[in-house]
């Protein structure tokens, strides 16, 4: 599955690019036609494979409720990774995260993070979204209060954001 916005395209990361992503490393991206110099798919991208994997078979493949990445129309180069950290909950709750090249995190993100929203708010079991991001993650909450979640609460570890779905 492929989302697209004006500067962007959002491609599923599904079981194959995932396997070819453990064996090939950047490799992957690259014999797929997309940019990749590790700025964005570093050691973490690397470290959340298990849980990348885990995610499609716990859901028996994808109906889009987890990762994603993000990929420039421009340079075709992948600039981050966004999406949903399972299928809505009996609440129809989703929680997204994202995760960007420092350098594009406020712009691309917040493209990227309304179309992905928008998208699953077109899903009648979707009732609310949330999300987290520690404190001191001024970007990230700036990424969010642009998108216009708003704080719920905050504790030592996190600062816990929802949609007004």
């Amino acid at each position: 599955m492929k989302l697209e916005t004006d500067r962007l395209m959002l491609y599923m990361l599904g079981q194959e690019l995932i396997d070819a992503a453990e064996k090939e490393g950047k490799h992957a991206f690259v014999v797929r036609s997309h940019a990749c110099d590790g700025e964005w798919c570093g050691q973490d991208f690397y470290d959340a494979i298990p849980l990348f994997r885990e995610t499609l078979c716990r859901n028996k493949g994808t109906r889009g409720f987890d990762s994603w990445i993000m990929v420039c129309k421009e340079n075709l180069e992948i600039v981050g990774g966004i999406g949903f950290l399972g299928e809505p909950d009996a609440e129809g709750v989703v929680e997204i995260g994202f995760a960007t090249k420092e350098s594009y995190q406020q712009d691309y993100c917040i493209e990227a993070a309304r179309k992905l929203i928008g998208w699953a708010c077109g899903h009648d079991e979707v009732k609310r979204i949330i999300s987290r991001c520690v404190p001191d993650d001024t970007a990230s909450g700036i990424v969010l209060e642009n998108l216009g979640f708003r704080v719920d609460r905050m504790d030592q570890e996190f600062m816990y954001w929802s949609y007004p779905g």
